[in-house]
């Protein structure tokens, strides 16, 4: 190699048919009608090969050398130039379209369909991607993101105060890398996101906020009562602590899901927190949900004006269709209305830790019984008609017995309710049962 220098090179004139100047060990200059052209040539099972290695003068001769010395080691090496750079032509071809947003919607349509997602959960997982991660790496292809560009994104949330949300986008970034090594798009080596990228804190457990005290609880009652706005939303607080579900469950309502006169609410699967494929599944129950006469009171007084069927709980918006339901946020606005902060003191979930927990202190009824109202992993849902129908009876009459322990708190402020059997057996006996449950002093506030 040698055999050219600059000036002949510029002295090359281009002929009616191009023809080839040799520098030497497979590198030669194809001069056209139309430019110059760096060739290295080379024998391929006994046949002549050639592979273009850039424009002249863009790329110059010694650059010229030093590529075509590259394509001799590749041959050295048992390479093939030409099917080397097939290979690189195509990787840069699925690299355009494997972008980081591509690769992540492709794993989200994939995901969602697999976990079996709700709607809505599905849909806030691709907004922390789209608010969070495609404005600064998406358009890049998943093979050449740094690990610091992952970082960043992860810290720009961070920085924010969104710690919990930082935290799930890490998770959604693992699982579109980790897809994208799947597929083929990612080599295994280049998957470098994992639990401990961004150095990020570990996630810290939610409590709802819940009242617990049984005289701060007849407060919140008292003023529950007396509010003055939408007469709706005042039956939906009302009913909160009261039957103490969850609040988008009870805001979903139906009155063909209520009777009246029997006292019950049948909540059907779809309306409740289960898996995709069990809320689709005919054999998965309804949920029921005994009423305490207050409740029964409640919902007549409002069946005139949104009965007698569709959602009960629906927007009363002029601009409203009448088949749409109220916000869920609404309860908790409602509680901001009364100087309530929902984020320290009480928020809708939260009445279910309130149930829960002074059900069990006040009225010592066994955890078993709260646990299958609150809809926890019960038979009901599994589908045992055996333990529906037996727990049934037993909270129809710890639901009454709440109901009327939440009236004698909202009644005085100085009411001192005490904590023992004693008032679980006298309230059961006012129902005609022996014995309402055993009695525990466990709290536990985590619904």
């Amino acid at each position: 190699m040698g055999q050219l220098n600059e000036l002949q090179i510029r002295a090359a004139a281009p002929r009616d048919r191009e023809y080839l100047l040799a520098d030497g060990e497979g590198l030669y200059l194809r001069v056209r009608p139309t430019g110059k052209v760096w060739v290295y040539r080379y024998k391929r099972l006994g046949k002549e090969a050639k592979l273009s290695i850039g424009h002249y003068p863009a790329v110059t001769l010694a650059t010229a050398r030093r590529k075509a010395r590259l394509e001799a080691e590749k041959r050295a090496d048992g390479v093939d130039p030409r099917e080397a750079r097939r290979v690189e032509v195509e990787r840069a071809r699925v690299a355009r379209l494997n972008t980081f947003e591509l690769t992540a919607r492709a794993w989200h349509v994939q995901a969602w369909k697999d976990r079996e997602w709700s709607a809505g959960y599905a849909g806030k997982v691709m907004r922390h991607l789209e608010l969070h991660v495609f404005p600064w790496i998406g358009a890049l292809a998943i093979e050449a993101i740094l690990p610091t560009e992952v970082v960043r994104c992860l810290h720009r949330i961070k920085e924010r105060g969104n710690l919990e949300t930082a935290q799930r986008v890490r998770e959604a970034v693992q699982h579109v890398f980790q897809y994208a090594v799947d597929v083929g798009a990612l080599d295994p080596a280049r998957n470098f996101v994992n639990g401990r990228t961004g150095g990020l804190p570990p996630p810290r457990t939610r409590h709802y906020a819940a009242i617990t005290d049984p005289q701060k609880l007849g407060q919140l009652l008292r003023d529950m009562r007396a509010y003055n706005g939408n007469v709706i939303t005042r039956a939906a607080l009302q009913l909160s602590p009261l039957l103490f579900q969850r609040p988008g469950q009870l805001r979903l309502a139906h009155w063909e899901d209520v009777d009246l006169n029997q006292a019950l609410w049948r909540c059907p699967p779809e309306k409740m927190k289960l898996r995709e494929w069990k809320k689709r599944d005919v054999r998965t129950p309804a949920h029921l949900v005994p009423l305490p006469t207050q409740a029964v009171e409640i919902l007549r007084d409002i069946h005139p004006l949104t009965g007698p069927s569709g959602p009960i709980f629906r927007s009363m918006s002029k601009r409203s269709e009448k088949t749409r339901y109220m916000s869920d946020n609404t309860i908790n606005s409602a509680l901001r209305t009364l100087g309530y902060d929902t984020k320290e003191q009480i928020t809708g979930h939260g009445f279910r830790a309130t149930a829960r927990t002074l059900i069990r202190e006040l009225l010592g009824w066994d955890r078993e019984v709260i646990e299958r109202h609150l809809a926890h992993g019960s038979d009901e849902e599994l589908g045992s008609a055996y333990d529906r129908t037996t727990f049934l009876n037993q909270r129809r009459q710890m639901i009454q017995l709440w109901a009327d322990l939440l009236d004698d708190l909202a009644a005085d402020s100085a009411l001192a309710m005490p904590v023992c059997t004693e008032f679980a057996t006298v309230r059961a006996s006012e129902m005609g049962v022996e014995e309402a449950g055993s009695f525990h002093r466990t709290a536990q506030l985590e619904v």
